[in-house]
């Protein structure tokens, strides 16, 4: 891979529990990773940073992160967290645009336009070669095909209503195995409906809070429910 094919700042934010997890995993303490980091970029480096970016009270840039993974003799992608766009899954996926290009069976350029505009507008078959190639996150593809709209709506009326009526429709739009998200969506349905219970059980300050509990969580549904299906597949 070129430098021109990757740039540390198409990485995703690091994940502080996989630094600590991977520096944990070598046994090394926050002053040798410090001074690893330091002889890497040529530049001195205090501990206490280490501590710090583990525990997320502060957070290192991409050209951080990169040296990280060299003192630490893994890949940059070990220490990321989940790609929030199709440029970051394909650093995370440590493919070229050539080889990206060649998978989804796009010309490069088409390729290239698709991953600077985040949108997505493949053949079933080209889809098909993206999903297996850079692996997004179901976020990630839905946002990238411009649906995250349809999805909040559908979802809002699953957890409000009747959820296994709209498990096929769902699993049409978003990529994840059935069985996860007809578990994502039991999950959500079950949380929305024991706000509402809340809301008409209590008194009237407590049944207040609970609606706009219950407010507030529709409102986010979609991100609830991309957090149910991580849930799911660990």
């Amino acid at each position: 891979m070129s430098s021109t094919d990757h740039h540390p700042a198409a990485l995703p934010p690091l994940d502080p529990h996989r630094l600590a997890a991977v520096r944990g995993q070598l046994g090394l303490t926050t002053g040798q990773v410090a001074w690893a980091v330091a002889a890497y970029r040529g530049r001195p480096l205090h501990p206490a940073l280490i501590t710090d970016w583990e525990q997320g009270r502060a957070h290192p840039r991409p050209d951080e992160v990169e040296a990280l993974a060299a003192a630490l003799w893994c890949a940059p992608a070990d220490l990321v967290g989940e790609p929030r766009t199709l440029l970051e899954c394909r650093t995370v996926a440590g493919l070229t645009p050539a080889e990206a290009a060649a998978a989804t069976g796009l010309p490069q350029h088409r390729y290239l336009e698709a991953e600077a505009r985040n949108r997505w507008r493949g053949t079933a078959e080209q889809t098909a070669g993206m999903v297996a190639a850079l692996r997004p996150p179901p976020a990630v593809y839905v946002a990238a095909c411009g649906l995250t709209g349809k999805v909040r709506i559908m979802v809002r009326e699953a957890v409000t209503g009747w959820w296994p009526h709209h498990l096929r429709a769902l699993h049409r739009l978003v990529p994840v195995e059935a069985h996860l998200l007809e578990r994502a969506l039991g999950l959500l349905h079950d949380a929305y409906q024991r706000l509402q219970a809340e809301a008409e059980a209590g008194d009237t300050a407590r049944a207040t809070d609970a609606e706009l509990r219950a407010v507030a969580f529709l409102d986010r549904i979609d991100a609830h429910l991309w957090q149910a299906l991580r849930d799911s597949a660990a």
